[in-house]
């Protein structure tokens, strides 16, 4: 649906990752459905998750926003939707999940509304034709390392283990072609293909993809977006705040074993994994890697 031209605009931000971005798409249809003759601006650092939304007037990236508040705000009819859901109380004590919460700030009403991604006529073709049109064998999906700048290569917080991820990979390794997601500073795996390219590429992969194995991250939203069951594995992260019914979430169960919290603030350990906050003793077992592959 294209939106009517008014002067009633919707200033939707999102600050942070792919992931958020993906889940944010669920807020959005939330917002359109009590606003329907208002037309929604998201401004975003993922500006390609949001091609093609019919929900959405416009997007912008950061940065690149030239003319915007003559075009949207000055002498508009405007409501800045600008709320961080995560400096909310509900989310720092995982009360709540990520989708119902945000809609809360913005004062609208969660529906069950989901998360949505589009594409163009021409996308899933090419793909399937010119990417994997040559993959004789199913593909499997592999996500063992989460976004975002980090010296370490591995957050311990919500990162596979490698030597869980490996096990798995070596258990699939003759009967799929295994992509793996990952930057290109972070910790490979044996056994797989290196994914290459970018977000638009990511989406249509996983969307063709036969099996998936990822972390809390942004493969786990764009599966669920395609209704398509997926193992994820959470170390600190949970699955009630920021996962899908539809994914088989295995959480660890080995406790805290360690008080690592003395520099913790509001929340016990920062996702991007410092060392010192690992509250696992040495040669602690995570996951139970006969439990993923089944």
């Amino acid at each position: 649906m294209l939106s009517q031209a008014t002067d009633n605009f919707i200033i939707f931000t999102v600050n942070g990752g792919a992931g958020k971005n993906v889940m944010a798409t669920a807020v959005v249809k939330a917002i359109k459905r009590e606003y329907p003759e208002w037309n929604i601006v998201v401004v975003t650092a993922h500006r390609d998750i949001w091609l093609y939304n019919p929900y959405v007037y416009r997007t912008y990236q950061y940065g690149n926003m030239a003319h915007f508040y003559s075009d949207f705000v000055k002498d508009k009819n405007v409501k800045i939707f600008n709320q961080e859901p995560y400096n909310t109380q509900d989310y720092i004590l995982k009360q709540k999940h990520m989708v119902p919460l945000w809609c809360e700030l913005c004062g609208v009403e969660y529906k069950g509304e989901t998360i949505e991604l589009f594409f163009n006529n021409r996308e899933a073709e090419f793909f399937l034709q010119n990417i994997i049109g040559g993959i004789k064998q199913p593909i499997m999906v592999v996500q063992s390392n989460g976004g975002g700048p980090s010296d370490l290569k591995y957050s311990w917080m919500r990162d596979m283990p490698l030597s869980v991820a490996q096990e798995v990979v070596n258990h699939f390794a003759n009967q799929y072609k295994i992509i793996h997601i990952r930057r290109d500073d972070q910790l490979p795996l044996q056994n797989v293909e290196l994914f290459k390219g970018g977000i638009r590429e990511l989406m249509l992969l996983i969307r063709f993809s036969k099996k998936r194995l990822f972390i809390d991250s942004v493969s786990q939203h764009i599966a669920a977006s395609f209704n398509l069951p997926s193992v994820v594995t959470w170390v600190r992260n949970t699955p009630e705040v920021l996962g899908y019914s539809i994914h088989t979430n295995i959480k660890t169960m080995i406790p805290d074993e360690l008080d690592t919290t003395f520099n913790s603030f509001l929340e016990p350990y920062d996702i991007g994994g410092a060392i010192y906050q690992s509250p696992f003793r040495e040669g602690a077992q995570l996951f139970d890697v006969q439990q993923i592959i089944a």
